[in-house]
């Protein structure tokens, strides 16, 4: 049972990074659709809400990814400083790249 969840959640968190890519993707593309702006040796681009619109949905979705791995991957394995204690090096090892990752 655990090791079904354990796929689930991995593909949960594959499809929301893949999401988001493909929302990152669709933000330049609305970005670079709206017109520029030149004025003597200055160019500018006016802001797209669209483009901001993506944009802050593939932010949304890569940090909830993250939090999700990093909540099912690492306070479910080590709950308290004693578990962390009694834990082997490898687990050690990964709690730490865990806080590091942040």
């Amino acid at each position: 049972m655990s090791r079904n969840v354990g796929f689930f959640i991995c593909i949960l968190i594959l499809a929301m990074d893949v999401s988001a890519g493909i929302l990152g993707i669709e933000a330049e593309v609305a970005q670079n659709k709206v017109k520029h702006l030149k004025m003597w040796i200055f160019e500018c681009r006016d802001p797209s809400h669209t483009a901001f619109n993506y944009g802050l949905a593939a932010c949304i979705l890569l940090v909830l990814a993250h939090v999700t791995a990093n909540f099912l991957g690492g306070c479910l394995c080590v709950v308290s400083r004693q578990d962390l204690e009694k834990s082997s090096a490898n687990k050690q090892l990964a709690v730490a790249s865990l806080i590091f990752s942040w």
